[in-house]
């Protein structure tokens, strides 16, 4: 349902119906209850789960420009406008933050290699030879920054869950949870919805089009062409959609653009010119 006539800008009527008793409910209150053993059916297949949060990534995006969020952030308190910003635009725009992280780290990488002093024209930029490479610099810095930032992320994204987990069974069942989720490279497929989320609210802010998506609650394993079914006859396709279509413009291109500055970063002398942590910058990548 929606809670406007309006039905792409109000797609997730459930958080404009909070927003609008908030600024027009006159200090009354709405009980939460919370039953954990009566609940509906969740997501569990890897196309729903992503196309949940499309669908909430593009309501996000619309919510944002919404006046009851401009009302809202104007006549809260700061540490309630924060709260709920954490809980409602803040999480989708720091998935694409982090998402957005990567490349720009790696082109700032490439952009001090390329701008480094060379042999040839040394004289010609005023270059001091006792000055440290550009190479050796960024090997530093990346090697001191990330060898504990990195252990830092993993533990603080995934302590929420551990604490929830402790809270509710114990200890030991919290312990064997964050195991399991390490060794099933759980934080791959995070990485990933990362980038959906971040593509999906970035391109509502662009174009627009936030549509209601029926994700469904079926198996958790199911069929999936790779770029669409194929008819009987020819090559023409019968379904366009698939495994790859669905994700190359959001995901795939621009993995691909990442390995390829990687490897122009290798090239030029990112690793082979680092010095003594070389072998860090190298595990690193």
């Amino acid at each position: 349902g929606v809670s406007k006539a309006t039905k792409t800008v109000n797609l997730s009527e459930d958080i404009f119906a909070g927003m609008d008793f908030t600024l027009r409910g006159e200090g009354r209150k709405i009980w939460h209850k919370e039953y954990f053993h009566l609940a509906k059916g969740r997501d569990l297949g890897f196309n729903t789960v992503l196309g949940f949060f499309s669908k909430l990534s593009s309501g996000t995006g619309e919510q944002v420009l919404t006046r009851q969020t401009y009302r809202l952030c104007q006549s809260l308190h700061l540490p309630e406008a924060l709260s709920f910003w954490y809980a409602h635009g803040g999480y989708y725009f720091n998935q694409f933050f982090v998402s957005l992280s990567m490349p720009l780290l790696v082109f700032l990488w490439l952009l001090a290699l390329l701008s480094d002093c060379e042999e040839t024209f040394r004289d010609i930029q005023h270059c001091d030879y006792g000055r440290k490479e550009a190479a050796e610099v960024m090997a530093i810095m990346l090697s001191t920054v990330f060898s504990w930032m990195m252990l830092l992320f993993l533990v603080a994204t995934s302590l929420p869950l551990f604490a929830q987990i402790w809270m509710e069974e114990n200890l030991k069942t919290a312990l064997k949870r964050m195991a399991v989720n390490l060794v099933t490279m759980s934080p791959l497929m995070f990485i990933f919805q990362g980038k959906v989320i971040g593509s999906y609210v970035t391109n509502e802010f662009r174009y627009g089009g936030a549509t209601y998506v029926a994700t469904g609650r079926g198996l958790p394993t199911e069929r999936r062409p790779f770029i669409g079914e194929a008819e009987e006859k020819g090559l023409k396709l019968k379904k366009v959609g698939g495994l790859y279509l669905d994700y190359a413009a959001i995901a795939y291109y621009d993995g691909l653009m990442l390995l390829l500055g990687t490897l122009v970063v290798i090239a030029a002398g990112g690793i082979s010119k680092a010095g003594p942590n070389a072998g860090m910058t190298g595990y690193m990548m």
